[in-house]
């Protein structure tokens, strides 16, 4: 005996069977769109990963540039500051502080040099001994060969009084010339002096100057009158 299908159960089959095939493709195309999905992202990100890598390595060598011309840029201006003195009005250079040293030694030396200068004596009668580096010349109105004198009136005399004056800083009308006399050669002349109260005695050395006049060169203040000794 020979059964039949039943048209019924073929149907039904085929229906089963065409709506297993829609559901595979339906998965299959779902699959399918994932993936391309994947691989479009994955694309993407390889893009932009190969795009940030150019990216940076165009960067770079620019950098490099930049850095190399700065750092010539820096050489050329250390060259320059070597090659140029810095030219600045507050720094001052070595030879100007040797020089200000030097004008300061001197200067220091000068106003040394200015300072009264006191000595003491082993002559019992000399209390000090005073030597004024600012002593100047008194000028004489003599002409021709010197002549030294010791009579009043005569122009070399009344010049070695003005010298001796000046000598102990004493005016003209408070001192009194106890004696004024030859010091060994005719350059060279000795006075005692006083105040006119008599408190203060001095014994003063002076020198004649060629062709400028007398100078003194040494006073010495006494202890006592001492007359013309």
């Amino acid at each position: 005996m020979v059964r039949r299908r039943s048209p019924y159960m073929s149907k039904e089959q085929e229906s089963l069977k065409r709506s297993k095939k829609r559901s595979e493709k339906r998965k299959k195309s779902k699959m399918d769109k994932i993936l391309n999905s994947l691989i479009a992202i994955v694309s993407i990100l390889i893009i932009l990963n190969v795009f940030a890598i150019f990216t940076d390595n165009k960067k770079q060598p620019k950098q490099s540039t930049e850095t190399a011309i700065q750092n010539e840029s820096n050489e050329g201006k250390e060259d320059t500051n070597e090659e140029q003195p810095f030219e600045n009005h507050n720094m001052v250079s070595a030879e100007e502080v040797d020089e200000n040293g030097k004008q300061e030694l001197a200067d220091a030396s000068d106003e040394s040099s200015s300072e009264l200068i006191t000595k003491s004596s082993n002559d019992p009668l000399v209390e000090e001994v005073i030597i004024d580096p600012e002593w100047k010349v008194n000028p004489t109105k003599q002409t021709g060969e010197h002549v030294s004198a010791y009579e009043e009136g005569h122009i070399d005399y009344e010049e070695k009084l003005v010298t001796i004056r000046n000598a102990v800083q004493l005016k003209e009308n408070n001192i009194i010339y106890w004696s004024v006399r030859n010091n060994g050669g005719p350059n060279s002349a000795v006075a005692v002096v006083s105040t006119n109260d008599k408190n203060d005695y001095y014994r003063v050395y002076i020198e004649w100057v060629e062709q400028k006049g007398w100078k003194p060169v040494k006073v010495e203040k006494l202890n006592q009158a001492i007359g013309v000794r």
